[in-house]
Formats: C-alpha cells, structure tokens, sequence
C-alpha cells in the first residue's frame, strides 16, 4: 500500500470532517443521543469517492479519536470518562468497514449518474452497515465492560429495547438508513464536481 502527499491530505481532511460531524452532533443533539449522527455516512462517502483504502484509514482515524473523547454526549463509553482498548479496538476496525465497503461499491457507481435506485441501494447499505455497527458495537461494549451485563446475549438483547432512554439504541440503524439515502447521493456528486479532485473514478 503506497500513499501518495494528496492521499494523506485527503485522510486528513475527512477525518477532521468526521470528527466535527461527531461531536458536534452531540453537543447539538444532546436530548436525543443514538437516535442521528453524520460521522459515519461521511466515512463512507469517502470511501465510495476515493477507493477503500482512504475510507478505511479514515474510518479508523475518526473513530479512534471520537472513542477517546470524554464528552458525556459523544458515544455510550464516555460516560465511563475512560475507553477499554478492547472498546477502542471494536469500534475503529467497525469504522473501517464502512470505508471499505463504501470503497468496494464505488467501483460500480458513477456519481455523475444518480438515481432513485442508486438512493435506495445507498439506504440498503446504510440500513446493514449500521445494522452491523450497533450490534457488534453492543458486543464490544460487554467484551470491554462485562461487570454491567450478564452475558453477551443480554447485550445484544438491549440493543432491541428501550432501557435507559425512551427508544432502543437500534433506532440508530432506521435513522441511518434514512440519512445514507438523502445524504450519500447529493455528496457523491458534488465531490465529483469539484475542481481538482480525483476520485477514484477518475
């Protein structure tokens, strides 16, 4: 894997791009924790625009930075004021799947050529990916932090049900699914329009 100056940038750029998106989500959406959040259909973007590597690294970079955040509104562990490596791990490697498999399915797109299907496969990939993400998310938890469940199947189980909040943290999937679908279109083709950029169907 050779990394040119414009792809570092690139990961740079994202990868700040993604964080704020992150954080300020929590700050701005406070009252409403889980329920949306931008940081991943951007990691995915850039993945779909400039191939799986870049979505990858950046992925990983985000998250890894996001999970070391002390903000009671950035994620579920931060509460904790400190993050499990083995949480940490979880969460980067489930970052980069979003990037890889935005880079995978940006190889049979052309942005320039959008429409209603290319919204609604982006609203499939949203819905598994997300899906995915808040599963095994819930497992990385229990894996990091066993002292607050009984086994790994009630952790998956919460995931389903509203416990600490008046929805259940798989709304997060359903809301995603809502936002890869009007987002990722608009995206895909104004990062296509913009001068001197190369993505990778350039």
């Amino acid at each position: 894997m050779h990394l040119k100056a414009k792809d570092l940038a690139l990961i740079s750029v994202f990868s700040a791009v993604c964080f704020v998106a992150g954080y300020g989500r929590g700050l701005a959406l406070s009252s409403l924790p889980g329920v949306f959040e931008f940081m991943t259909v951007l990691i995915f973007v850039s993945g779909l625009m400039f191939g799986r590597v870049i979505g990858a690294l950046n992925g990983a970079i985000t998250l890894f930075i996001y999970m070391l955040v002390p903000y009671p509104f950035a994620h579920p562990a931060a509460f904790l004021f400190t993050i499990s490596p083995v949480l940490l791990i979880v969460m980067v490697l489930l970052g980069a799947v979003y990037g890889i498999v935005g880079g995978f399915l940006g190889k049979r797109h052309n942005p320039m050529k959008i429409n209603a299907r290319f919204a609604a496969e982006m609203a499939f990939w949203g819905f598994v990916l997300t899906f995915i993400y808040d599963v095994l998310g819930s497992v990385g938890f229990y894996l990091a932090y066993p002292i607050f469940y009984a086994s790994v199947w009630e952790a998956i189980y919460l995931t389903f049900i509203p416990l600490y909040m008046p929805y259940p943290p798989i709304i997060h999937t359903f809301t995603n699914t809502l936002i890869f679908a009007i987002l990722v279109p608009p995206l895909a083709k104004a990062i296509s329009n913009f001068p001197g950029i190369k993505t990778s169907k350039s």
